[in-house]
């Protein structure tokens, strides 16, 4: 692994301790907890949340794989990148809005 991927590595891994702080702390509540799932997926600014940066980098790989030649590849990148942008970021959309609802009770 080159030393600049070792460092992205480190600041997301940072980053997402920061987030399981925010989320787990011995305060963190609903709300807290609402607003890091919020920070992980927004179906308002996608390409802004976590996993909407995921995805986008999955396709851009893709993109860059096909011009290489791999369109196969490039196929399955693409699917990975819609099942966390659809798939994970929907469902994490709903268990934010039950976490509102549940504060809100």
């Amino acid at each position: 692994m080159s030393a600049d991927i070792a460092t992205a590595v480190a600041a997301i891994r940072l980053g997402l301790h920061a987030l399981r702080e925010n989320a787990l702390g011995d305060t963190a509540d609903h709300e807290d907890q609402a607003a890091v799932l919020h920070a992980l997926y927004d179906d308002r600014a996608q390409s802004g949340s976590v996993l909407g940066m995921i995805s986008d980098l999955l396709t851009d790989i893709g993109v860059r794989i096909e011009e290489q030649g791999g369109e196969d590849i490039t196929e399955v990148i693409d699917e990975a990148a819609g099942y966390v942008q659809d798939s994970a970021g929907q469902r994490l959309e709903r268990a934010r809005a039950a976490l509102i609802a549940l504060g809100a009770s």
